[in-house]
């Protein structure tokens, strides 16, 4: 009885706060360079591992959205345990009650069995101050003791990730230099050393970071997708994911098909197409959009018509997506950005891949965490809520098969 009052309680808070909210380069060898298969496998679980980057649970499930829709086949459990305020072996953020990467990593990853684990330290490692090389060799020593762990406990691939940038712009109230992105430039460079000597592939989310937000501020001087300066929002989550994408073997290019098609007696076609729905939700910015189209690419749904000549209008899912030039409709059209099912369908993806992850962290930190040691019943509780989450994950995958898409192409000239 307790146990079902507990949980009870529980899942009543966790509705409360869904239906309010939350808030919150070297070429890499883990690129797979011929683009025929992608990094993640059917039956691997993934541990997202960081600091309050991670625990922001953006990046992780914008990649969790994307594996779904483009690999529905593949069971993939996606686990995220990043805990603010932490460093490599230590955490001075006493409201977080964090101990560190090297003191959690048996209770936080070994023991979910991962078979893929990245890691996302550094931030914080620098103590947001001007450069120490004291202070750098316990972020050095301390992220070799976390792989040398994972390594001798696991047999986990692990993916090295580099500190994401710092916009010195925003007056960060805890910091105490402007120029802190100068310090995370040698930390970059310390995390790729240490993974090119533990063989391990790197993802140097430094360089794309900030390289992107030069561009952008280039263009707009008052742009910024780190409101705080350390945390990005979603745009730079969604730089983030994109480059952890494009390491593990995303198509740049997104999905590409090409389909001949003849008009019928009364000059219209008709067509479906199987493919995945388009990624990302919630979408970049459009002045994200404008700076790095790639993100975009990834995630599209393009379709070559070929075999018309003149001019056409296009139905895609029962809505007008306008006329096209034949020679335009042969470079491709972006089905997925016009289909109003697959985008709606996609966004309620997204809204559940999030739940699903508010409901893991509410699990782990605010259950097992502070009770599993204290109360027998914790353990039933926390049972419970692996059943919920494992089957809200069933849903997602449902939700991210395949799409159908229907077109309608009716010659206009």
């Amino acid at each position: 009885m307790l146990t079902r009052l507990i949980l009870r309680s529980l899942l009543l808070c966790l509705a409360t706060t869904l239906l309010l909210g939350s808030g919150a380069i070297a070429e890499s060898p883990a690129r797979i360079q011929n683009g025929t298969d992608f990094a993640l496998k059917d039956g691997d679980r993934v541990v997202f591992y960081g600091d309050s980057i991670t625990e922001q649970r953006l990046y992780t499930t914008y990649v969790e959205h994307y594996v779904l829709t483009h690999y529905p086949q593949r069971r993939i459990k996606f686990i995220n345990t990043g805990w603010g305020g932490d460093k490599v072996t230590s955490n001075d953020c006493v409201p977080c009650a964090g101990v560190g990467g090297l003191a959690r990593i048996d209770r936080d990853v070994i023991s979910y069995k991962p078979t893929v684990v990245t890691l996302l330290f550094g931030m914080n490692d620098g103590r947001y101050q001007d450069f120490e090389a004291e202070t750098m060799k316990v972020y050095e020593d301390g992220l070799t003791a976390i792989i040398r762990e994972l390594k001798t406990k696991t047999t986990a691939r692990i993916f090295v990730m580099t500190p994401t940038v710092y916009d010195g712009t925003r007056n960060t109230p805890w910091s105490k230099t402007t120029r802190y992105n100068d310090v995370l430039d040698r930390y970059s460079e310390a995390a790729k050393q240490i993974a090119m000597r533990e063989k391990l592939p790197i993802v140097d989310l430094h360089a794309v970071t900030s390289d992107v937000l030069r561009k952008a501020k280039s263009a707009d001087a008052a742009y910024t997708f780190l409101p705080d300066g350390v945390h990005p929002a979603e745009d730079g989550q969604l730089v983030m994911a994109a480059e952890l994408l494009r390491a593990w073997g995303a198509q740049p290019a997104g999905v590409e098909m090409s389909r001949a098609v003849k008009l019928g007696t009364d000059n219209t076609a008709a067509l479906s197409v199987t493919a995945p729905l388009p990624w990302p939700y919630p979408a970049p910015s459009e002045q994200l959009k404008r700076i790095e189209k790639e993100i975009v690419e990834i995630g599209s749904i393009r379709l070559r018509v070929t075999g018309l000549r003149g001019k056409y209008r296009v139905n895609i899912d029962g809505k007008d997506a306008g006329d096209f030039d034949s020679a335009i409709l042969e470079k491709g059209v972006a089905i997925g950005a016009l289909s109003p099912g697959a985008l709606e369908q996609s966004k309620a993806l997204g809204a559940l891949i999030r739940k699903r992850a508010d409901l893991f962290f509410m699990r782990w930190r605010q259950v097992e965490v502070p009770f599993a040691n204290d109360y027998k019943t914790a353990s039933q509780v926390v049972s419970s809520f692996d059943s919920l989450i494992d089957e809200m994950a069933e849903r997602a995958r449902r939700l991210g098969s395949l799409h159908e898409y229907q077109l309608k192409i009716t010659k206009v000239e």
